[in-house]
């Protein structure tokens, strides 16, 4: 395409024609060179404004490898460094990076009916299951089998990574990074408080008793100016649910087992937190965000993940790593992953297959771990992600994979994901007990719809 100069000059010169033509009374030809003189003109301002947007994210759409991707803007970095070594390794291939940094996986929907999606995808574990039935996810075992371009699932991965991106055996995704849920505290409220740090083991009432001596009235003016901790989500949450030793569904993830007295255990005690100990904040009670709360000291601890470490780290707060505590159903927490998946749609297979591969190497998940948003799911990185960051014992996520669970996902996660957190947050708020918000999510017609319930005489109807 030629460039806006040329475009300029050609419009300068038909314009000179029917300059010319003007002076000399040929009138028939002036008109016509005055409209084209005037169309090149704007086809060249045209081109000047739009031609880089246009060769950004269209020119190349047929030669280039597309991959398509979120995160913040430090993943967006990450996933660069990486590009840029795969091209070092592979100078023959160029990557068209989409960063969808909104609505992703509404707009990879659109894109994956319109059969426009591009090669490569990365898939969060909550929506995979919805999408895999499409028939648009590439199987990837026989990719994996490749002898010059091997991938051995079974040993090179984290356990719990793997199966979850498996349909009846089939590999339709393979993780590339992901993170669990530990307890991060303060160390300067630790200190101020004089509290020791949490050990690598306590238990449910060690926890209890360490936030009862780090909630204090420091002033004395009868308000609490430091809270031990940060009541989470109903995800969040998952950690000292299992200590209860409580469940949310069965293996098959058809049944709904969030009931009985493990449950009860379990909201009551996050309940309890709250509004009986005091312990918590309530909604009111913060003026800041829980994350501007917890950077300064004035809640001690948060339940999160090691996408937490990088704004803290960037921050320069005080903070370490704990695991979580135990309970009468022991110790366990969440994990999830996310994955890269090839759209079986792709004309460049091979190609994508090359990106994959290397983005699942030793020297991509070392990128991963150095950047310490996610765990690389890579099990030989594991140790680049401990020593990037040992002040604040980020190897412990690595440690908690051993005892880490996976969400239980489902197709209809969205839909249990809603329908949690509006009853959970009414028991949050102390308008309902943690038996009726049980009560009322088994007796939720929304729920009850896909998932079998157990029986429970009282339960109602409520949902919609």
């Amino acid at each position: 395409m030629p460039s806006e100069w040329v475009l300029w000059l050609l419009a300068a010169a038909a314009g000179g024609a029917a300059w010319l033509a003007g002076r000399t009374g040929a009138q028939g030809l002036s008109r016509p060179a005055g409209w084209g003189s005037f169309a090149l003109f704007t086809l060249g301002a045209g081109f000047w404004m739009f031609g880089d947007t246009y060769a950004y994210y269209y020119a190349g759409k047929e030669s280039a490898l597309r991959f398509a991707y979120w995160g913040s803007y430090r993943e967006h970095q990450m996933w660069g460094e990486i590009i840029q070594a795969f091209r070092r390794r592979h100078p023959e291939i160029r990557v068209k990076r989409e960063y969808i940094t909104d609505r992703y996986s509404e707009k990879i929907q659109q894109l994956l009916l319109a059969d426009e999606a591009p090669d490569v995808l990365m898939f969060q574990d909550e929506p995979f299951p919805r999408f895999v039935s499409s028939g648009k996810f590439e199987a990837l075992d026989d990719y994996c089998r490749q002898p010059d371009r091997p991938l051995d699932l079974d040993s090179d991965f984290f356990e719990t990574s793997v199966p979850h991106f498996q349909v009846d055996g089939t590999t339709y995704g393979i993780p590339v990074f992901g993170g669990n849920c530990l307890i991060l505290y303060n160390r300067d409220a630790f200190r101020e408080a004089g509290v020791p740090e949490p050990p690598d083991h306590w238990t449910m009432d060690e926890f209890l008793a360490t936030c009862r001596r780090l909630t204090a009235d420091t002033d004395g003016d009868g308000r609490m100016d430091r809270y031990a901790f940060l009541v989470p989500s109903w995800v969040y949450w998952m950690p000292f649910h299992y200590a209860y030793g409580g469940r949310y569904l069965d293996p098959t993830r058809r049944h709904w087992r969030l009931w009985g007295p493990e449950a009860e255990a379990s909201f009551a005690f996050w309940q309890d937190l709250r509004h009986r100990h005091h312990v918590a904040p309530h909604r009111d009670e913060l003026g800041e965000t829980g994350g501007v709360a917890f950077m300064t000291g004035r809640v001690a601890m948060q339940v999160n993940g090691p996408w937490a470490m990088p704004p803290l780290n960037a921050a320069g707060v005080s903070y370490g790593v704990a695991h979580t505590p135990s309970g009468p159903g022991g110790r366990a927490t969440r994990v999830t992953w996310d994955a890269l998946v090839m759209f079986s749609g792709s004309r460049k297979k091979d190609e994508a297959w090359r990106f994959i591969h290397f983005a699942l190497g030793l020297e991509a998940q070392e990128t991963v771990a150095r950047y310490q948003r996610s765990i690389p799911a890579l099990k030989a990185a594991g140790q680049a992600f401990i020593d990037t960051n040992p002040e604040v014992r980020a190897g412990r996520f690595i440690e908690a994979i051993e005892y880490s669970r996976f969400q239980p996902i489902t197709v209809d996660w969205a839909l249990m994901s809603r329908e949690m957190s509006s009853e959970t947050d009414l028991m949050l708020d102390g308008r309902q007990t943690p038996r009726q918000t049980l009560l009322d999510l088994v007796g939720n017609v929304h729920l009850s719809e896909r998932f079998a319930m157990p029986a429970v005489e009282s339960a109602g109807g409520k949902g919609g």
